[in-house]
């Protein structure tokens, strides 16, 4: 491989190769060290392979689209996104890519040939939004195969687009009316499991994972506020973890009412007389220094880590475990967002400002706010065409 010399520095080789040009100017690769010529050039040539394909791990001038897509997860965007974002590209991949079009090699696939997958899996039911999504890690994906690793001249799915008539919603949010959180909070009285994160989901629009990741000193009762700081995740095979929230703007206090307060605190005290009636059969929950949730019994030996007092756990201590509980709402045909479009635009027709309400919800975009959590109510229209009725008096 003529790309790739060799040169004696004292007692070493070393192996040199150029690497393109960066503002005009050579880019070499050097490394030293061997002991030997052959050593030097072998180890060269391995490397400048790994530089060409992207340094992903790749070789081979034809290569399946699920190992490319296997290895450039693992190697590139493992560094760069959180490990939630990690397994949804991974699950997205599994579930919708890999088994259309693992077997295709990467340098077969053509624009027909992506836009036939694409109608697959809206026969399959999937949603626009999810195919929207599963096409963008594609073209993402094919981009990296492009350039850096030179695998193909041009991305094949640069200009396929999703199917206009794949449906907008799978699962619908809907909006709870007071009758039916009532209902819900009389089959899941205070003391069971699920009792306090609906009346959390319910009256702060957070998130589920915000809710279930609260713990007592987040909760300001004497300014009437709840601060929030953190989530609980939960990764596949490998538990729940504290972590950072979603965005930025997610980092926020939430200003809530009398009736919320005074149920916190009642079950704060319940905390304390569930503690005493379990004994050392009672739960606490610790974290890890890689805020690992880990558990442990009140009569074993603390675990290492910091203990903490979540506000969603079991009269015996243990976790609200989120798959159990989007089960449970599933079964009742609400999810947790559910919550937040009815929360969100119960504001909304209150009166609230749009930009008070981003600011609770988390959103950076007001315009989010307005697109996605808020819905065209049948009050909504009435106090619009009440609006216009006035405004059409006073000019006439």
């Amino acid at each position: 491989m003529a790309q790739v010399r060799t040169r004696k520095r004292g007692k070493t080789y070393s192996y040199i190769f150029e690497a393109g040009k960066i503002d005009g100017k050579r880019k070499v690769v050097e490394k030293g060290g061997y002991a030997t010529k052959g050593e030097a050039y072998n180890a060269g040539v391995a490397a400048y392979n790994d530089f060409l394909h992207g340094n992903i791990g790749i070789t081979s001038e034809s290569i399946s689209l699920k190992d490319f897509m296997t290895a450039w997860l693992e190697n590139v965007v493992k560094q760069n996104v959180k490990e939630t974002t990690l397994q949804r590209y991974q699950r997205d991949s599994l579930h919708q890519i890999f088994p259309i079009l693992s077997d295709k090699k990467v340098q077969e696939l053509s624009p027909a040939i992506l836009d036939t997958w694409l109608r697959e899996l809206q026969k399959n039911g999937y949603a626009y939004r999810t195919i929207s999504l599963t096409l963008s890690l594609l073209k993402t994906a094919l981009n990296y195969a492009v350039y850096p690793a030179q695998l193909i001249n041009s991305n094949p799915a640069a200009y396929i687009k999703v199917p206009k008539n794949a449906p907008k919603n799978i699962v619908k949010r809907h909006i709870i009316t007071p009758e039916q959180f009532k209902a819900l909070l009389e089959k899941n009285p205070f003391g069971t499991p699920y009792y306090i994160p609906l009346l959390l989901l319910y009256h702060t629009g957070m998130r589920l994972g915000e809710v279930l990741g609260l713990t007592w000193d987040n909760i300001d009762f004497k300014a009437k506020k709840i601060n929030l700081c953190r989530q609980i995740i939960y990764l596949k095979k490998a538990g729940y973890f504290f972590t950072s929230l979603k965005t930025e703007s997610s980092k926020r206090y939430i200003i809530v009412d009398d009736y919320l307060l005074s149920e916190l605190h009642r079950w704060r005290n319940q905390q304390a007389e569930n503690e005493k009636l379990f004994g050392n059969s009672y739960v606490y929950i610790y974290h890890e220094a890689n805020k690992h949730i880990v558990r442990q019994s009140k009569g074993l030996p603390a675990p290492e880590g910091e203990k903490v007092s979540l506000i969603c756990i079991r009269n015996d201590g243990r976790l609200v475990l989120r798959e159990t509980f989007i089960k449970f709402l599933r079964e009742k045909g609400l999810n947790a967002h559910s919550f937040r479009h009815t929360h969100a635009t119960q504001l909304i027709e209150g009166g609230a400002a749009p930009k008070g309400v981003a600011g609770r919800l988390g959103h950076s975009n007001i315009l989010i706010t307005q697109n996605l959590y808020t819905h065209n109510t049948l009050k909504l229209q009435e106090e619009t065409a009440a609006i216009f009725s006035k405004n059409l008096q006073t000019s006439t």
